[in-house]
């Protein structure tokens, strides 16, 4: 009785929210098809009919076997349909498949058929074959309709996948389709295509492709779920939170039956599908700085309730399974001081975001900025002069009685242009100044002493520098890292040498000699990472 209970005020609540004007699918745009240089169109034949299914498949060039991720499309979308994982995967260089599982949801071999998990078994076994895969290694991720087909790989897939990861994913079809019925969604009548014949629904067929009345197999706990939600999806998105809640609860139940605490209780689904939001949450406790409403991190299963919508947070969607050890959850203050290699929109404080997802990243980075220089002749560019309007800054968008872990300056390569060239001896003399600086104001304003570390300013390619401006560049670098190596000793302060790890193949990473390209700078990301990691 209390389920019905539950079930009809959930649904007058759901009611209400489409009673609401439609608004179009973030996550469901089929139009965009562009894929990246490196993704390969291969055809895949079924182990189970025979016929030909397409996917986009990336192969790592790594010398050692490297992760797989299975991105599974929307619902309305298909092998073909634009990911923006794919970016990402570049930058990684793992492993990579992109099925069609039938195409868009709207036929009976579509829609979470016994096909499609074939399909997908299918996909993931040439992965293995024409992959270099560590096979321990493999990730199922999806958002809307892929969440849905997540979930139903969740429940029915055979390959034993480390993790499975489903943005606001679709759990039960039967309330999704009088949802969207309600709303006059369009994924109404995709779903009538699928189980009714002569205006007859085949309410039995919609039940046993519904994720939520499958059974968890005892396998999966070895593998890890995660569910992710915005929370005003069902009222801007297409999907009501309440399948991602209920799905987490029954799988809770199921991993974890003495446990009662775990599930998420009747009262607060209610009030957290009614108020749109959480009034007791700690709104400093973020992801991609989006307030979590709602947490639960158990041992093979999580769910997270963000304020946001319909949608998954692609910076950090592939930072959050366990993929890879170099990973780092803590709650960190972060101040980053650089010139226009950190102020890139995708420049190494912007990849920092994405590697640490749950961290507040402030990035004072400024094109041309220098140690001690105004560079061409701007105030602005000099960090001596601006150091303590940074910190303000920083400190000013800290929550209340907060502090900063970590400072890192990664500055110096315009302090070695040409017109600076019989000036080199000013710059460590410079960089100590800063770094009194920076004590005197923390100590002024009773802050607590973070960890300063200097970032090795990269390499040049003297083959492609401006000559004029920046000629015989790469060897002032190193003798500034070098003064930068003595300078920390003395200070106790500390040095990432970064010069030395992105030497190594260096004219691929650069075009102008001077930036880093975005591979490039999400390589330095990483050893700022692996820095953090093994000085907390």
């Amino acid at each position: 009785m209390k389920k019905w209970w539950l079930l009809n005020i959930i649904l007058f609540i759901n009611a209400i929210a489409t009673c609401q004007q439609p608004v179009p699918p973030t996550w469901d745009n089929t139009r965009n098809d562009n894929w990246p240089v490196g993704f390969k169109l291969v055809e895949i034949r079924s182990s189970t009919d025979g016929a030909i299914q397409k996917a986009w498949f990336f192969r790592s060039s790594e010398r050692t076997k490297q992760p797989l991720i299975v991105s599974l499309h929307t619902w309305s979308g298909n092998y073909n349909q634009e990911d923006p994982l794919a970016k990402e995967i570049i930058l990684r260089k793992w492993n990579y498949i992109h099925p069609d599982f039938r195409g868009s949801n709207n036929r009976p071999e579509a829609c979470g058929s016994e096909l499609v998990i074939a399909d997908l078994e299918d996909a993931i076994s040439y992965a293995l074959k024409e992959g270099n895969v560590d096979s321990t290694n493999v990730h199922i991720i999806g958002v809307s309709g892929g969440g849905y087909a997540t979930l139903l790989a969740y429940m029915k897939l055979r390959f034993p996948a480390k993790s499975f990861n489903a943005w606001a994913p679709i759990s039960d079809l039967v309330s999704w389709y009088w949802e969207s019925k309600g709303r006059n969604s369009k994924y109404a009548n995709d779903i009538e295509q699928v189980a009714m014949t002569d205006g007859i629904m085949n309410w039995a067929e919609l039940f046993k492709r519904s994720p939520i009345n499958l059974s968890v197999p005892a396998q999966r706990k070895n593998a890890t779920l995660n569910i992710y939600a915005g929370i005003h999806d069902g009222y801007t998105g297409s999907v009501p939170i309440t399948h991602s809640i209920l799905f987490y609860n029954k799988v809770a139940a199921f991993l974890f039956p003495a446990k009662k605490d775990y599930i998420i209780p009747d009262s607060t689904i209610i009030s957290l599908v009614a108020k749109r939001r959480n009034p007791k949450a700690d709104t400093t406790y973020r992801l991609n700085n989006r307030i979590i409403h709602w947490q639960k991190q158990l041992p093979g299963l999580s769910f997270s309730l963000f304020e946001g919508g319909h949608e998954m947070l692609v910076p950090s969607a592939l930072v959050l399974p366990p993929i890879d050890e170099n990973k780092n959850m803590m709650q960190l203050n972060i101040l980053t001081i650089g010139d226009s290699n950190g102020e890139f929109d995708f420049g190494w404080p912007q990849q920092m975001r994405k590697l640490l997802p749950y961290s507040n990243i402030i990035n004072k980075s400024v094109s041309g900025n220098t140690v001690g220089f105004d560079n061409l002749e701007q105030v602005k560019l000099n960090t001596l002069k601006n150091i303590k309007q940074y910190l303000d800054d920083a400190y000013n968008q800290l929550p209340e009685g907060s502090d900063l872990n970590y400072i890192f300056l990664g500055i110096g390569t315009n302090d070695t242009k040409t017109i600076f060239k019989d000036r080199q001896k000013e710059v460590p003399s410079n960089m100590k100044t800063l770094l009194q600086l920076i004590k005197d104001y923390l100590k002024e304003h009773n802050k607590k002493i973070p960890r300063i570390c200097i970032i090795s300013p990269p390499p040049m390619d003297e083959t492609k520098i401006d000559q004029l401006k920046y000629g015989g560049g790469d060897e002032r670098i190193q003798h500034l890292n070098n003064s930068f190596k003595n300078l920390v000793i003395a200070d106790k302060v500390y040095f990432l040498d970064t010069y030395t790890l992105l030497k190594k193949d260096f004219e691929r990473k650069t075009n102008d000699g001077i930036h880093l390209n975005e591979s490039a700078q999400f390589e330095l990301a990483t050893y700022i990472l692996s820095y953090i990691n093994t000085n907390r």
